[in-house]
Protein backbone atom coordinates (compact mmCIF):
# COMPACT_ATOMS: atom_id res chain seq x y z
CA UNK A 1 0.00 0.00 0.00
CA UNK A 2 1.19 3.60 -0.99
CA UNK A 3 1.87 6.25 2.07
CA UNK A 4 1.37 9.44 1.28
CA UNK A 5 4.27 12.73 1.62
CA UNK A 6 2.38 15.70 2.36
CA UNK A 7 1.74 18.95 3.61
CA UNK A 8 -1.58 17.78 5.84
CA UNK A 9 -3.95 15.78 7.13
CA UNK A 10 -5.46 14.45 4.22
CA UNK A 11 -2.20 14.20 2.57
CA UNK A 12 -0.47 12.98 5.56
CA UNK A 13 3.27 11.88 5.78
CA UNK A 14 4.89 14.25 3.71
CA UNK A 15 7.70 12.93 1.74
CA UNK A 16 10.67 14.93 1.26
CA UNK A 17 13.07 13.34 -1.03
CA UNK A 18 16.27 12.37 -0.05
CA UNK A 19 18.93 8.99 0.28
CA UNK A 20 22.39 8.19 1.58
CA UNK A 21 24.95 6.23 -0.32
CA UNK A 22 28.55 5.42 -0.23
CA UNK A 23 31.45 7.37 -2.14
CA UNK A 24 34.65 6.98 -2.72
CA UNK A 25 37.93 9.06 -3.15
CA UNK A 26 39.45 12.19 -1.76
CA UNK A 27 37.07 14.73 -0.60
CA UNK A 28 40.02 17.32 -1.63
CA UNK A 29 39.98 18.43 -5.30
CA UNK A 30 42.67 20.77 -6.25
CA UNK A 31 41.55 23.78 -7.80
CA UNK A 32 37.59 23.35 -7.07
CA UNK A 33 37.36 26.72 -7.33
CA UNK A 34 39.34 28.16 -10.10
CA UNK A 35 38.52 32.00 -8.38
CA UNK A 36 36.89 31.75 -5.73
CA UNK A 37 36.14 35.87 -6.04
CA UNK A 38 34.86 35.53 -9.43
CA UNK A 39 31.19 36.36 -9.96
CA UNK A 40 29.04 33.62 -12.11
CA UNK A 41 25.72 33.98 -13.48
CA UNK A 42 22.46 32.57 -12.07
CA UNK A 43 21.84 28.87 -12.75
CA UNK A 44 25.53 28.13 -13.10
CA UNK A 45 27.65 25.91 -11.04
CA UNK A 46 31.01 25.45 -10.65
CA UNK A 47 32.81 24.33 -13.48
CA UNK A 48 35.98 22.65 -11.55
CA UNK A 49 33.29 19.22 -10.54
CA UNK A 50 33.34 18.43 -14.14
CA UNK A 51 37.50 18.38 -14.08
CA UNK A 52 37.22 16.91 -10.47
CA UNK A 53 38.63 13.10 -9.84
CA UNK A 54 36.34 12.64 -7.09
CA UNK A 55 34.71 10.03 -7.71
CA UNK A 56 30.65 9.61 -6.23
CA UNK A 57 28.28 7.28 -6.93
CA UNK A 58 24.98 7.17 -9.29
CA UNK A 59 22.62 9.88 -7.98
CA UNK A 60 25.18 11.92 -6.53
CA UNK A 61 26.11 15.07 -6.87
CA UNK A 62 29.50 16.62 -7.14
CA UNK A 63 30.45 19.21 -5.10
CA UNK A 64 29.22 23.01 -6.46
CA UNK A 65 27.25 21.17 -9.08
CA UNK A 66 24.08 22.89 -8.02
CA UNK A 67 25.69 25.82 -5.53
CA UNK A 68 22.14 27.01 -5.10
CA UNK A 69 20.78 24.29 -3.21
CA UNK A 70 20.12 25.24 0.50
CA UNK A 71 19.48 23.40 3.61
CA UNK A 72 17.08 24.71 6.37
CA UNK A 73 17.71 23.46 9.73
CA UNK A 74 15.20 24.40 13.11
CA UNK A 75 16.85 24.26 16.10
CA UNK A 76 20.22 22.68 14.52
CA UNK A 77 17.63 20.17 12.88
CA UNK A 78 17.23 19.63 9.20
CA UNK A 79 14.12 20.08 8.01
CA UNK A 80 13.45 20.37 4.44
CA UNK A 81 15.61 21.97 1.57
CA UNK A 82 15.56 25.36 -1.04
CA UNK A 83 17.01 27.06 -3.43
CA UNK A 84 19.03 30.54 -2.74
CA UNK A 85 17.29 33.03 -5.55
CA UNK A 86 19.20 36.07 -4.10
CA UNK A 87 22.45 35.96 -1.78
CA UNK A 88 20.08 36.49 1.15
CA UNK A 89 16.77 35.28 -0.25
CA UNK A 90 15.34 31.31 -0.27
CA UNK A 91 12.31 29.90 -2.17
CA UNK A 92 11.22 26.57 -0.12
CA UNK A 93 7.72 25.49 0.48
CA UNK A 94 5.54 26.68 3.23
CA UNK A 95 4.87 23.32 5.30
CA UNK A 96 8.46 23.06 5.37
CA UNK A 97 8.98 26.18 7.97
CA UNK A 98 4.61 26.25 8.97
CA UNK A 99 4.07 27.11 13.05
CA UNK A 100 8.22 28.37 13.14
CA UNK A 101 9.95 31.22 14.23
CA UNK A 102 12.29 32.67 12.00
CA UNK A 103 14.89 33.49 14.45
CA UNK A 104 14.78 29.63 15.05
CA UNK A 105 16.25 29.16 11.27
CA UNK A 106 19.51 28.31 9.95
CA UNK A 107 20.26 28.57 5.96
CA UNK A 108 23.52 26.57 5.17
CA UNK A 109 24.92 27.07 2.11
CA UNK A 110 28.15 25.62 0.04
CA UNK A 111 27.18 22.02 1.28
CA UNK A 112 27.55 19.00 -0.35
CA UNK A 113 28.50 16.31 2.71
CA UNK A 114 25.71 17.87 4.85
CA UNK A 115 26.70 18.98 8.27
CA UNK A 116 30.60 18.26 7.98
CA UNK A 117 32.45 21.06 6.16
CA UNK A 118 36.31 19.87 4.89
CA UNK A 119 38.52 22.34 4.14
CA UNK A 120 37.91 22.17 0.99
CA UNK A 121 34.23 22.41 0.95
CA UNK A 122 33.40 24.36 3.78
CA UNK A 123 29.69 25.72 4.04
CA UNK A 124 28.67 29.08 5.46
CA UNK A 125 25.04 29.89 7.56
CA UNK A 126 22.93 32.85 7.56
CA UNK A 127 20.04 33.29 10.11
CA UNK A 128 16.41 33.76 8.98
CA UNK A 129 15.09 37.44 9.96
CA UNK A 130 11.83 37.12 8.29
CA UNK A 131 9.37 34.58 6.66
CA UNK A 132 6.70 34.91 4.62
CA UNK A 133 4.24 32.76 3.23
CA UNK A 134 2.02 33.19 0.19
CA UNK A 135 -1.18 33.92 1.88
CA UNK A 136 -3.67 30.90 -0.08
CA UNK A 137 -0.85 28.34 1.01
CA UNK A 138 -3.28 25.10 2.00
CA UNK A 139 -1.60 22.72 4.75
CA UNK A 140 -4.73 20.21 3.47
CA UNK A 141 -4.22 19.82 -0.27
CA UNK A 142 -0.51 21.49 -0.35
CA UNK A 143 -1.75 24.46 -2.66
CA UNK A 144 0.12 27.66 -3.14
CA UNK A 145 2.67 25.79 -1.26
CA UNK A 146 5.54 27.93 -1.06
CA UNK A 147 7.97 30.66 1.49
CA UNK A 148 10.35 33.37 1.05
CA UNK A 149 12.96 33.42 3.47
CA UNK A 150 15.07 36.32 4.39
CA UNK A 151 18.78 35.96 5.49
CA UNK A 152 20.17 38.41 8.13
CA UNK A 153 23.39 38.74 5.74
CA UNK A 154 24.27 38.26 2.22
CA UNK A 155 25.89 34.71 1.33
CA UNK A 156 28.85 35.71 -1.04
CA UNK A 157 28.32 34.84 -4.41
CA UNK A 158 30.40 32.44 -5.91
CA UNK A 159 30.65 28.79 -7.85
CA UNK A 160 30.48 26.81 -4.39
CA UNK A 161 27.30 29.25 -3.44
CA UNK A 162 25.31 30.96 -6.43
CA UNK A 163 21.35 31.84 -6.78
CA UNK A 164 19.21 29.72 -9.75
CA UNK A 165 17.58 31.40 -12.35
CA UNK A 166 13.68 32.25 -11.78
CA UNK A 167 11.85 30.47 -15.10
CA UNK A 168 12.01 33.07 -18.40
CA UNK A 169 8.13 31.16 -19.34
CA UNK A 170 6.07 28.51 -18.59
CA UNK A 171 8.43 25.31 -19.11
CA UNK A 172 5.37 22.51 -16.80
CA UNK A 173 3.69 21.91 -20.64
CA UNK A 174 7.07 20.67 -22.33
CA UNK A 175 8.77 17.27 -22.12
CA UNK A 176 11.46 17.42 -20.88
CA UNK A 177 14.02 16.28 -17.77
CA UNK A 178 14.85 18.22 -14.80
CA UNK A 179 17.03 17.92 -11.77
CA UNK A 180 16.10 18.22 -8.65
CA UNK A 181 18.93 18.15 -5.64
CA UNK A 182 18.27 17.09 -2.10
CA UNK A 183 19.66 15.32 1.25
CA UNK A 184 16.16 13.73 1.67
CA UNK A 185 16.05 9.76 2.28
CA UNK A 186 16.72 7.28 -0.76
CA UNK A 187 13.66 5.28 0.49
CA UNK A 188 10.58 5.93 2.45
CA UNK A 189 11.46 3.29 5.21
CA UNK A 190 14.93 3.93 5.55
CA UNK A 191 15.43 5.84 9.05
CA UNK A 192 18.32 8.40 7.63
CA UNK A 193 18.64 10.85 5.82
CA UNK A 194 21.18 11.32 2.84
CA UNK A 195 24.80 12.28 3.60
CA UNK A 196 25.86 13.63 0.29
CA UNK A 197 23.99 15.74 -1.98
CA UNK A 198 21.62 13.82 -4.76
CA UNK A 199 21.02 14.81 -7.84
CA UNK A 200 17.85 13.38 -8.90
CA UNK A 201 16.65 13.57 -13.02
CA UNK A 202 13.29 13.14 -13.72
CA UNK A 203 11.03 14.03 -16.40
CA UNK A 204 8.02 15.87 -16.50
CA UNK A 205 4.57 14.30 -16.86
CA UNK A 206 1.60 15.67 -18.78
CA UNK A 207 -0.92 16.88 -16.13
CA UNK A 208 -3.91 14.99 -16.85
CA UNK A 209 -1.61 11.64 -16.76
CA UNK A 210 -0.55 12.70 -13.72
CA UNK A 211 -3.84 12.74 -12.38
CA UNK A 212 -5.26 9.57 -13.50
CA UNK A 213 -1.77 7.66 -12.18
CA UNK A 214 -2.67 9.48 -9.09
CA UNK A 215 -6.43 7.93 -8.86
CA UNK A 216 -4.69 4.87 -8.72
CA UNK A 217 -2.97 5.15 -5.79
CA UNK A 218 -4.82 6.13 -2.24
CA UNK A 219 -5.50 9.32 -3.23
CA UNK A 220 -8.88 7.68 -4.81
CA UNK A 221 -10.31 8.02 -8.01
CA UNK A 222 -12.18 11.50 -7.34
CA UNK A 223 -9.14 12.84 -6.38
CA UNK A 224 -8.18 16.30 -8.20
CA UNK A 225 -4.74 17.89 -8.44
CA UNK A 226 -5.01 21.57 -7.19
CA UNK A 227 -4.03 23.92 -9.47
CA UNK A 228 -0.57 25.69 -9.70
CA UNK A 229 1.16 22.57 -9.03
CA UNK A 230 2.52 19.95 -11.76
CA UNK A 231 3.73 16.25 -11.83
CA UNK A 232 7.82 15.22 -12.83
CA UNK A 233 9.16 11.80 -12.20
CA UNK A 234 7.42 8.52 -12.33
CA UNK A 235 10.24 6.22 -13.07
CA UNK A 236 11.06 3.39 -11.03
CA UNK A 237 13.65 4.09 -8.84
CA UNK A 238 14.41 7.74 -9.56
CA UNK A 239 12.32 10.23 -6.81
CA UNK A 240 12.56 12.58 -4.36
CA UNK A 241 11.44 11.35 -0.99
CA UNK A 242 11.18 12.48 2.66
CA UNK A 243 13.59 15.67 4.02
CA UNK A 244 13.77 17.15 0.04
CA UNK A 245 10.70 18.83 0.24
CA UNK A 246 11.03 22.96 -0.32
CA UNK A 247 14.32 21.84 -2.63
CA UNK A 248 14.70 22.91 -6.37
CA UNK A 249 13.08 21.35 -9.45
CA UNK A 250 15.50 23.03 -12.05
CA UNK A 251 15.66 22.61 -16.05
CA UNK A 252 18.43 23.53 -18.26
CA UNK A 253 18.03 27.11 -19.65
CA UNK A 254 17.51 26.81 -23.81
CA UNK A 255 19.34 29.60 -24.30
CA UNK A 256 22.36 28.60 -22.58
CA UNK A 257 21.86 24.43 -21.59
CA UNK A 258 25.09 24.83 -18.91
CA UNK A 259 22.55 26.93 -16.72
CA UNK A 260 19.72 26.13 -15.08
CA UNK A 261 16.37 27.70 -14.45
CA UNK A 262 14.10 26.75 -11.32
CA UNK A 263 10.72 25.93 -12.56
CA UNK A 264 9.19 23.85 -9.62
CA UNK A 265 9.55 23.38 -5.50
CA UNK A 266 9.25 19.59 -4.38
CA UNK A 267 6.30 19.55 -2.70
CA UNK A 268 4.50 16.21 -1.98
CA UNK A 269 4.18 12.23 -2.67
CA UNK A 270 2.77 8.99 -2.80
CA UNK A 271 5.75 6.45 -1.54
CA UNK A 272 9.41 7.27 -3.21
CA UNK A 273 10.78 5.74 -6.32
CA UNK A 274 7.00 3.84 -7.41
CA UNK A 275 7.06 3.74 -11.66
CA UNK A 276 3.80 5.48 -12.56
CA UNK A 277 3.70 7.20 -9.19
CA UNK A 278 4.82 11.03 -10.40
CA UNK A 279 5.88 13.59 -7.16
CA UNK A 280 4.24 16.15 -7.31
CA UNK A 281 5.57 20.14 -7.50
CA UNK A 282 4.44 23.69 -7.39
CA UNK A 283 5.00 25.42 -10.53
CA UNK A 284 6.97 28.41 -9.69
CA UNK A 285 6.31 30.52 -12.84
CA UNK A 286 2.78 31.09 -11.98
CA UNK A 287 3.91 33.00 -8.50
CA UNK A 288 7.11 34.46 -10.31
CA UNK A 289 5.22 38.52 -10.38
CA UNK A 290 4.65 37.77 -6.46
CA UNK A 291 8.23 36.01 -5.21
CA UNK A 292 9.51 39.14 -7.59
CA UNK A 293 7.69 41.87 -5.74
CA UNK A 294 8.55 40.76 -2.82
CA UNK A 295 12.36 40.07 -4.02
CA UNK A 296 12.52 44.11 -5.02
CA UNK A 297 10.62 44.95 -1.95
CA UNK A 298 12.26 46.74 1.21
CA UNK A 299 13.68 43.24 2.71
CA UNK A 300 15.16 41.68 -0.21
CA UNK A 301 17.41 42.37 -2.73
CA UNK A 302 18.06 41.92 -6.12
CA UNK A 303 21.43 41.21 -8.18
CA UNK A 304 20.20 40.76 -12.19
CA UNK A 305 22.80 38.54 -13.73
CA UNK A 306 20.67 37.37 -16.19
Amino acid sequence: MFQIWTVGVFLSALILFGAAENYEGDLSIENEMQSPDEQPQCGQGSPAFQESDLNVTDGQARPGEFPWTVAVSHHKKFVCGGSLITPNIVLTSANCVYNKMAEDLVVSAGEWEYGNASEKYPYEEQIVKKLVFHKSFSLRTGANNLALLFLEKEFPMTYRINTICLPTEKRTLNSTRCIAAGWGKNQFKDKHNASILKKIDVPIVPRDICQDQLRQTRMGRTFTLAPNLFCAGGEEGKDACTGDGGGALFCPMPEDPKRFEQIGIVNWGVGCKNKNVPGIYTDVFEYKSWIVELMEGPTGTVTDKN
